[in-house]
């Protein structure tokens, strides 16, 4: 009787070993495969070519392609109090219409001006805008709004600036 006590004993304690394992695998190991899961699943659809890209758009593993093309630079370095200019390139598809820019501060960015109208296809703005006294990190929210497709989008973008 003695023997199978044992045996019973010694069962139960690798169970709990095994137990342990299982567990101290799912703290410790899961969260990295699921990162390294992640990472694999970020797809880039610009990297992919065009077929692959586009069965990545259809399939919904990446959004879909802005209607409008706006181009600027993502950050500019401004000498605070001084008049500054930034250029914004844009391009919109044929069939679109009453497209317009829209170009908005945060409260320590004076504009000169904060809406153009899109007539021509492609092209560029330019437009000045000062940063005021005390101010070191703002930004130029840009918004671009037209109706494509029947449907009214509106597209923004954000150019962070920093004074000096």
């Amino acid at each position: 009787m003695d023997s199978v006590e044992t045996v019973r004993g010694s069962r139960e304690a690798d169970m709990r070993k095994k137990l342990i394992a299982v567990i101290t695998f799912i703290v410790f190991g899961m969260p990295s495969l699921s990162l390294a899961c992640y990472d694999h699943m970020m797809f880039n659809p610009n990297n992919m070519g065009l077929v692959e890209g586009t069965i990545a758009r259809m399939a919904g593993l990446v959004p879909p392609k802005p209607v409008f093309d706006v181009v600027h630079p993502s950050m500019a370095r401004v000498q605070v109090g001084e008049k500054s200019a930034l250029t914004v390139s844009f391009s919109r598809p044929i069939w679109s219409k009453n497209v317009a820019l829209k170009v908005r501060g945060t409260r320590n960015v004076v504009l000169d001006v904060d809406e153009f109208a899109l007539e021509d296809r492609s092209g560029s703005i330019s437009f000045g805008y000062e940063l005021t006294d005390g101010a070191s990190y703002e930004s130029i929210i840009v918004t671009v709004t037209g109706e494509y497709d029947g449907k009214i989008v509106n597209q923004s973008s954000q150019i962070y600036l920093r004074g000096v």
